[in-house]
């Protein structure tokens, strides 16, 4: 299949956003870490998926229309867990990553959720950020390029953009 991508300058940093005809496949930190995400493709920014991305990061946009594809994740409990935190958790909202297991339809499995929100290939538009620890601490976020402190440093970022209170710890 097909995909096009292009570098977007957003408040925390330039992503590289990979679609498909199925729609959005992945975002990635740099575009060495899109290249092997996407191999050989055109460099060529689909509008409606960056005027949505950009909205969004300007608060003017609380939830994304665009289609997404979740074929590369392989583990079918992990797609079910992304596919219901992309349709249930919204703008300003979080979850715990044991009450996300539950809805999910497995209460235990909170650990399983916490793996696929580190290897969430389309962060944002699927929110992750919005899955924090028990007590609502911010827990860990991934897929950033400049290590744990900075990660927890975005997830803190878009968790005030969207307005929601953090608790220390």
């Amino acid at each position: 299949m097909t995909a096009s991508w292009w570098s977007q300058p957003t408040p925390i940093g330039d992503i590289t956003v990979v679609a498909n005809r199925k729609g959005v496949h992945a975002i990635a930190w740099t575009k060495e870490h899109a290249d092997s995400i996407i191999g050989a493709a055109d460099p060529l920014r689909v509008r409606s998926i960056a005027d949505e991305l950009d909205e969004w990061f300007v608060g003017g946009r609380k939830r994304f229309e665009c289609d997404i594809d979740l074929d590369s994740v392989g583990a079918p409990f992990a797609r079910c867990v992304l596919t219901t935190l992309h349709r249930e958790v919204g703008w300003g909202e979080t979850v715990s990553y044991g009450e996300l297991a539950g809805m999910a339809g497995k209460p235990r499995a909170a650990r399983a959720v916490g793996t696929a929100m580190a290897h969430n290939p389309i962060p944002f538009i699927v929110p992750c950020h919005r899955v924090v620890a028990a007590g609502g601490k911010l827990g860990g976020y991934g897929g950033t390029k400049d290590g744990a402190t900075a990660n927890l440093g975005i997830k803190r970022w878009l968790l005030m953009h969207e307005g929601v209170l953090l608790h220390d710890g």
